[in-house]
């Protein structure tokens, strides 16, 4: 697994907006041309409010989108960095770096692709789904899974003529009633296996969404690419507190350990040992 493919920059910006789009769910916009212009989907920046010592380190926000040289960041507040966060406004600074990771590595043309995205993991797949949708290709599949109607983020973007979109909730207020390991179920039924051919899949969401998915995946024979999570204290692979478990390449039943930051966050299905990771 290579390392983060390009150099990231560093930068103090300015917020150009900072909205709250969802139930506790903000659209944050920034512009720093360099960033933009070498952002892939999939890839991360890490965010820190300039001179603030509680919380001290930055953390890690995937890109969302990017409008020529505005970089979007969508968040959820969870905690006491993304809550101040929130409460920042236009012309307010942030301190960035980025971009990092690996990011997805997109299908050729012939290749369907079915993205899943589960709560505030449509913010990893986002860039994707406009990349794909701006090329002749098969029209993608979204399936979007949150836990009600409210926190649903508007995907006013994306292509909704070529966008083929599945959505459910937890309590059922809007699409489905379930979850989007049984969107899958119903878009891929087993019976019906033979469907999935020619598909690709691109995954980011709750862990146990990611195991459900990947155990689904593994059925009806799909390859898939995961966007995982861990926490983050530098983006760039020193301080190596975001590792998880994987499968070793030679021994299938030996567990190693790989860094999110720099050989992630986007890893092969088969590669993560699934049964190793935290729930």
């Amino acid at each position: 697994m290579s390392l983060t493919p390009q150099p990231a920059h560093s930068a103090c910006v300015s917020i150009v907006s900072n909205q709250e789009i969802a139930a506790e769910t903000f659209l944050l916009v920034f512009e720093e041309a360099r960033m933009a212009a070498a952002v892939r989907a999939g890839q991360f920046v890490m965010l820190s409010i300039p001179h603030l010592r509680d919380p001290l380190l930055p953390r890690p926000f995937a890109v969302f989108d990017v409008q020529g040289k505005r970089i979007e960041v969508l968040y959820r507040t969870v905690g006491k960095g993304t809550g101040l966060l929130s409460q920042m406004r236009e012309g307010d600074l942030l301190r960035i770096l980025g971009p990092l990771g690996n990011g997805f590595t997109l299908p050729d043309p012939s290749v369907k692709a079915l993205v899943l995205a589960g709560g505030i993991g449509i913010a990893s797949v986002h860039l994707l789904l406009v990349r794909l949708l701006g090329r002749p290709s098969w029209p993608p599949t979204l399936l979007y899974g949150v836990r009600r109607h409210e926190d649903l983020i508007p995907l006013d973007r994306l292509d909704k003529e070529r966008l083929r979109l599945r959505i459910s909730t937890d309590d059922g207020s809007t699409g489905t009633k379930g979850t989007v390991s049984d969107l899958l179920s119903e878009v891929l039924p087993e019976k019906n296996a033979s469907a999935s051919g020619n598909t690709q899949a691109f995954v980011c969401g709750p862990t146990a969404m990611l195991k459900a998915v990947a155990v689904r995946m593994r059925v009806l024979g799909i390859n898939g690419q995961f966007s995982m999570e861990s926490r983050m204290a530098c983006g760039y692979g020193v301080c190596q507190g975001c590792v998880l478990p994987f499968r070793d390449e030679h021994d299938p039943k030996t567990v190693r350990y790989r860094k999110v930051c720099t050989e992630g966050p986007v890893f092969s299905a088969d590669d993560i040992g699934w049964e190793a990771l935290p729930s």
